[in-house]
């Protein structure tokens, strides 16, 4: 009887588990991209309870002068924290070239920046100047792990850890594709 009394016990638990993440996913689009890993999705649950979708506002149209400001780094070796043509990391180029461009105080965490803007999921549905955001690119406790900006017809621009300063595309099939979480319109 007790064996019984145990394994009910037992199932009660995980039929309750897999209601919680049920109701935490529930009409969540995002949460089809991290498969299942549940250690992903309390990652993201937490990052949504800070809030997204923030607004923010920039004076006129700086998009290519952003742009611009990101392509003069081409070729800048990549470095942790980095934020200048010494070495610089992928969050550190988004925000040189925003701030640079703007009298916005903008966060230097890719994390902190996927807040602001108009969440886009479908990568096909991204404009020239819109940020693009991935998770799971290196291991750390936040979900959003590393950052670009969209360039058009599926190129964007980012700090490679191998390789620096590079256009990669958001859709290539041995990686990004797989690690790209949604992208935000930030910039009119």
């Amino acid at each position: 009887m007790s064996v019984s009394f145990l394994k009910i016990n037992k199932l009660v638990f995980i039929i309750s588990i897999a209601i919680s993440l049920v109701s935490c996913q529930k009409n969540d689009h995002l949460v089809a991209k991290l498969n299942h890993n549940k250690g992903l999705i309390k990652k993201y649950n937490d990052f949504k309870k800070q809030g997204v979708e923030k607004s923010i506002v920039f004076s006129g149209n700086i998009i290519e002068n952003v742009i611009d400001t990101a392509i003069s780094y081409i070729g800048t070796p990549n470095k942790y924290g980095g934020i200048d043509k010494h070495g610089i990391d992928a969050s550190g180029l988004v925000y040189i070239a925003v701030t640079k461009n703007s009298n916005i105080e903008f966060p230097r965490i890719a994390q902190d920046m996927a807040r602001y803007g108009d969440a886009i999921s479908d990568p096909n549905k991204l404009k020239r100047g819109d940020l693009v955001f991935f998770f799971d690119t290196y291991e750390i406790n936040r979900i959003i792990t590393s950052v670009g900006i969209y360039l058009g017809d599926g190129d964007f621009i980012h700090s490679s850890s191998s390789e620096g300063v590079k256009i990669s595309q958001v859709n290539d099939p041995y990686y990004w594709k797989d690690k790209f979480f949604y992208g935000t319109r930030i910039l009119n």
